[in-house]
C-alpha cells in the first residue's frame, strides 16, 4: 500500500517513509466504524420488530395526521359545496326574478292553496295586510317567549284575543253573503267538472256525447219558453249574445259585409234601435265589438205621458225609422225590453213587432219578465215577446243556480250565417258548456222552475200591496192608465178580466220613494206671491236634494236591518234616488221568503213613521231656531235630518257675513267643542261643516215625542256655557300674562338691589371665591313671586320655602296640621327669581326660568 501511494504520488521513496505513520492513523478509524452499535440496522437481523416498532411510534401518529386530513377535507369539501349552491341558488335568483313568487320554486301544497282561496273569499283584497299581521304576531310571541314583561304579555295575549274575535267575526260576515248551495246548485257544480272531465274522451265519442246535450237543451229551451224553432248561444257576458245576434242581422242585410266590410255599409249606413232606458254604456259597447260608429246607434226616448216610465215612445220609434229610411240609412235592428233595467218597463212590444215586421228589422227582446214565459199563464205584455226574432235570458239568476250561462235564443234558416256570426261552432269542447244547464233542468223539472219563478212574483206581490197601505210611499215606473167607464157588457168582461189578470201577476221588479205627505193637500203659490219663478225653482231643487238624502238614509237603514231582503239604491231621471226591490235577481240568492217580506214591511213603517216626524217638525224647527239670538240655520240640504245651526258668539252674532279669520277660527272651535258634548249626551248630535268650512251642528232624525224647544234649548245652554267657559280663559290668560310681567319686574328690581349691596367684587370669577370664603355673604332671602289666579294679586314665595307649603294669606302664621274641612283651592304659579351678571364674560348663567307648584297642600 505504501508503494502504492509512492507510485502514484511520483516522489522518492526517502521522502515518502515518514508519511506513513500518519497513514495508518488516518485507516484506524475506518476500520473501526463498522463495529460502532449506532450504525447496526435491527431490520436486517428481525424484520418483525421493524414493523413492531413502526406500530408503535408511527402508526398513531401517521392515523392522527390522516384523521386531521379527512376533517379538513370534509370541511372544504363542504364549504366548497356550500358555495356551489349559494353560486347556483343566486344564478337561479337571477334567472328567474321574472316569475311571480306564488310560482317559484316546485309548486305549493293543495292545503296552502286552498287556504289562500279561503283567505281570498272571505278577506278579499286585505289578506296581505292579514298575513302582516300574523308576522307582527309571531314577532310578538318571540318576543314574550324572550322573557317580556307579565303585564305586556296580558296586553299583548288581549290584543290577540281581539283580533281572532275581530277576524272571526269578519269570517262569519263574510260566509253570509256566499249563496248556500242546495241539490241543484251542487248538480250544476259538479257539472263543470264533469265537462272539463269528458273532454278528455276520444273524438268520436265526445261528438256523439255533445251532440245528444247540445240537442237536448235546445230542444227543452225552446218549449220551456214558448220560443219553437229557436237554437241556443250560450255565453258567459250578458252583452256578447246581443253582439252576436247584431253581427247576424247586419249579415242578412248585407250579403257581402263578410267580404268588403265595412265598404258594404257605406251607400246605405246600418242603424241600429236602442231604448234610452237601455243600461248605460251598451252603445259604445256595441259600437266597439261590430265596428260602426257612433252615428249607428240610435236612441229611442221613453214616453212620459202616464208619469215616469221607460216604455219606449213607439209614434218616436216609428218617426225616427222613417226619417232613417229617407236618409238612405238601414234599419237593422231593434232592443225591446220586457222589463227594463232600472223600473223593469215592458215596452210594448205588441205594436213593437208590427213595426218591425213592416221595416223588415230584427226584433231582440231583453228583461226580466221574460222568465213569466215558463209559466202558465202568460201576461198579455210578455207574450208578444214569442214573436220576435231573438231574446236574451238570465236562467240562472231566476232560479237561483251559480255556474250557469246566459242564453240567448234566436231564429235563422241559414246556418253559414251563424257560423260567421260566431253563434254556433263545430268545436265539441266548446258545446260543453250547456252540461250544468243539461243537468239542472232534469234535476229541477218544469214544476221547479215554475214555483222558483212563481215565488218571485208572490214576494213582489207582497211587497206591492205593502208599499199601497204607506201614502208617503211613491211607485216609480207603474203606467197609470185612465180608467174608462164600461158601456157594453163586453167592455165590462174585459176589465174584470184586465184587472183580475193584473192583479195575479205583479211586476216582478219594484221601485219606490219616500215623498212628501200630499194627502192634506199640496200647499200652491198665489200668483200675487213675491216669491219669484227663479226662487221656486231653487226651493224645488233644494227639496229634491233633501228628499234624495233621505232616501238614501231609507235605503242603508233597511238594507241593513234586513239582509234577507236584497234592496239597492238607484238614481232615476227626472225622479232622483230610488229604491229597487228585484226579487227574481236575487231572491233566489238570498233566501227570501214571505216573512221575510213581512218584516222588512214593519220596519218600513217604523223608518217612515221617524221620517213623517222629521219632516213634519222642519219649519217648526226653522222658527225656534230663528228665535234664539245665537243660533242661526245652516242651509245644507244633502243633509237627511232634522236641520243643521250654527251657535255664533256675542261677539260675532250681528256680523254673519264677511267675517275675519280668528272669528272662524273661534266660531269653530266653539261649534266643534259644543258637538262632542252634544254627542256624549245624544248621539243624534253630528258635526258639519258650511261652504266656508266652518263646523256646525248636525241634527239628526228626530220621532214624534221629541220636543224641539228642550232640544234647542239644550244646544243653546251648552252653547254658551263653552262660550263663557273661553272668555273666562282668555281673560285668565291676560291676566296670568300681565302677573308674569309684574312679577319679572319685582325680580329685576330686587336682582339690582342685591348687586347694589354685594358690590362688584362679588361678581368677579376669582375674587368672588376668595371673598366669599374670607366674609361669607348673607342667605338669600329672595325666593320668587307666586301669582293667585283667583284673586290676580303677586306676593312673596318667602313663606312657602320657609314652611314648606302653600299660605293663602301672607300674615297668617303656618298651621300645625292641615284641616280636610278647608281645602285649598288655588292654583299658583311660582316664579324664580332671574339672577342677572353684571360682567358679560360671567360664566354664571341666568336665572330665568318659572317653578309651578302643582300640588295644593292642605
Amino acid at each position: 500500500m505504501a508503494s502504492m501511494f509512492a507510485k502514484s504520488s511520483g516522489a522518492p521513496a526517502g521522502v515518502m517513509q515518514p508519511s506513513q505513520p500518519p497513514q495508518i492513523e488516518r485507516y484506524e478509524p475506518e476500520e473501526e466504524k463498522p463495529k460502532q452499535p449506532k450504525k447496526v440496522s435491527f431490520a436486517q437481523f428481525d424484520p418483525d420488530a421493524q414493523m413492531q416498532m413502526n406500530s408503535m411510534f408511527m402508526s398513531p401518529m401517521m392515523k392522527e395526521l390522516e384523521a386531521q386530513i379527512k376533517v379538513n377535507t370534509d370541511m372544504l369539501d363542504r364549504m366548497n359545496k356550500q358555495m356551489e349552491d349559494e353560486r347556483k341558488a343566486r344564478l337561479k335568483e337571477k334567472q328567474t326574478a321574472h316569475i311571480p313568487e306564488a310560482l317559484k320554486g316546485g309548486g305549493q301544497e293543495m292545503v296552502s292553496i286552498m287556504k289562500s282561496v279561503e283567505d281570498l273569499i272571505l278577506m278579499g283584497d286585505e289578506l296581505p295586510e292579514e298575513e302582516e299581521e300574523e308576522d307582527n304576531e309571531a314577532e310578538g310571541q318571540e318576543g314574550e317567549e324572550s322573557g317580556d314583561d307579565n303585564d305586556d304579555d296580558e296586553e299583548d295575549d288581549d290584543d290577540e284575543e281581539e283580533d281572532e274575535d275581530d277576524e272571526e267575526f269578519r269570517r262569519r260576515t263574510q260566509l253570509n253573503k256566499l249563496q248556500i248551495l242546495d241539490t241543484h246548485s251542487k248538480a250544476a257544480l259538479t257539472g263543470h267538472s264533469l265537462a272539463a272531465y269528458v273532454s278528455t274522451l276520444d273524438e268520436d265519442n265526445l261528438k256523439k256525447f255533445t251532440s245528444k246535450i247540445t240537442q237536448d237543451c235546445q230542444l227543452w229551451l225552446s218549449r220551456l219558453f214558448r220560443f219553437p224553432d229557436s237554437s241556443p248561444f250560450y255565453h258567459e257576458e250578458h252583452k256578447d249574445g246581443l253582439v252576436k245576434i247584431c253581427r247576424m242581422a247586419l249579415y242578412q242585410k248585407y250579403p257581402k259585409y263578410p267580404v268588403e266590410g265595412f265598404e258594404a255599409l257605406y251607400s246605405r249606413p246600418p242603424v241600429i234601435y236602442i231604448s234610452s232606458a237601455a243600461m248605460p254604456g251598451l252603445s259604445n259597447y256595441l259600437c266597439l265589438q261590430l265596428g260602426l260608429p257612433l252615428s249607428s246607434i240610435c236612441n229611442v226616448p221613453c214616453s212620459t205621458v202616464n208619469g215616469t216610465t221607460s216604455i219606449m215612445d213607439v209614434g218616436m220609434l216609428e218617426k225616427l225609422i222613417q226619417d232613417d229610411v229617407s236618409a238612405a240609412k238601414t234599419p237593422v235592428l231593434l232592443v225591446g225590453f220586457a222589463g227594463s233595467p232600472h223600473l223593469g218597463s215592458v215596452d210594448h212590444l205588441d205594436e213593437l213587432r208590427k213595426i218591425c215586421k213592416n221595416h223588415k228589422i230584427w226584433l231582440h227582446v231583453e228583461g226580466n219578465n221574460l222568465a213569466l214565459l215558463a209559466t202558465v199563464s202568460i201576461p198579455n205584455s210578455v207574450e208578444p215577446a214569442t214573436s220576435g226574432d231573438s231574446m236574451t235570458l238570465r236562467l240562472g239568476k231566476w232560479i237561483g243556480i251559480p255556474g250557469l250561462p246566459f242564453i240567448t235564443l234566436y231564429k235563422s234558416s241559414d246556418p253559414a250565417l251563424e257560423l260567421a256570426a260566431g253563434l254556433s261552432t263545430f268545436n265539441p269542447q266548446l258545446k260543453l258548456n250547456c252540461l250544468p244547464l243539461w243537468i239542472v233542468l232534469q234535476s229541477l223539472g218544469h214544476d221547479g222552475i215554475v214555483d222558483r219563478i212563481k215565488h218571485c212574483c208572490n214576494l213582489a206581490e207582497k211587497m206591492h200591496e205593502i208599499l199601497e197601505k204607506i201614502p208617503t210611499i211613491q211607485k216609480i215606473g207603474e203606467e197609470k192608465k185612465e180608467e174608462s167607464e164600461a158601456k157594453t157588457i163586453k167592455e165590462m168582461i174585459f176589465v174584470a178580466i184586465d184587472a183580475l189578470f193584473v192583479f195575479k201577476m205583479a211586476s216582478p221588479t219594484i221601485v219606490f220613494k219616500y215623498v212628501e205627505d200630499n194627502s192634506t193637500g199640496a200647499v200652491e203659490i198665489a200668483p200675487y206671491s213675491p216669491v219669484s219663478p227663479q226662487e221656486d225653482i231653487e226651493e224645488k231643487d233644494k227639496l229634491k236634494t233633501y228628499y234624495n238624502a233621505l232616501n238614501t238614509w231609507l235605503c242603508d237603514t233597511l238594507f241593513y236591518e234586513n239582509s234577507s231582503v236584497d234592496i239597492e239604491l238607484i238614481d232615476v231621471e227626472n225622479e232622483g234616488s230610488c229604491i229597487k226591490f228585484s226579487p227574481l235577481d236575487t231572491a233566489q240568492v238570498k233566501g227570501t221568503v214571505i216573512e221575510d217580506i213581512e218584516k222588512f214591511g214593519e220596519n218600513l213603517k217604523k223608518q217612515i213613521a221617524i221620517l213623517d216626524a222629521t219632516v213634519l217638525q222642519r219649519d217648526r224647527f226653522c222658527a225656534v231656531v230663528e228665535a234664539q239670538d245665537n243660533l242661526r240655520i245652516v242651509e245644507m240640504p244633502s243633509w237627511a235630518g232634522l236641520g243643521v245651526v250654527q251657535y255664533m258668539p256675542e261677539e260675532w252674532r250681528e256680523r254673519m257675513t264677511d267675517l275675519p279669520d280668528n272669528a272662524k277660527r273661534d266660531i269653530n272651535n266653539i261649534n266643534t267643542e259644543l258637538v262632542k258634548r252634544l254627542h256624549s249626551k245624544d248621539t243624534a248630535f253630528s258635526l258639519g261643516f258650511n261652504d266656508e268650512n266652518i263646523g256646525c251642528v248636525k241634527f239628526g232624525l228626530i220621532t214624534d215625542d221629541t220636543d224641539l224647544e228642550e232640544l234647542i234649548g239644550l244646544v243653546y245652554s251648552v252653547g254658551k256655557e263653552i262660550e263663557e267657559s273661553s272668555k273666562f280663559l282668555e281673560k285668565l290668560s291676560e291676566k296670568v300674562q300681565k302677573g308674569i310681567e309684574e312679577a319679572n319686574k319685582e325680580l329685576h328690581k330686587e336682582m339690582d338691589e342685591k348687586l347694589m349691596q354685594e358690590g362688584l367684587l362679588r361678581q368677579v370669577p376669582l375674587v368672588s371665591s376668595l371673598l366669599n370664603w374670607w366674609s361669607p355673604p348673607p342667605k338669600d332671602s329672595v325666593k320668587g313671586r307666586t301669582f293667585s289666579l283667583s284673586s290676580g294679586t303677586m306676593a312673596s314665595t318667602e313663606k312657602t320655602y320657609k314652611y314648606h307649603m302653600q299660605i293663602q294669606e301672607d300674615d297668617a302664621p303656618p298651621p300645625s296640621s292641615p284641616s280636610p274641612s278647608h281645602p285649598v283651592n288655588t292654583y299658583k304659579e311660582v316664579l324664580k327669581p332671574e339672577k342677572e351678571n353684571s360682567n358679560p364674560s360671567s360664566p354664571q348663567p341666568e336665572q330665568k326660568s318659572m317653578e309651578t307648584q302643582s300640588k295644593d297642600k292642605q
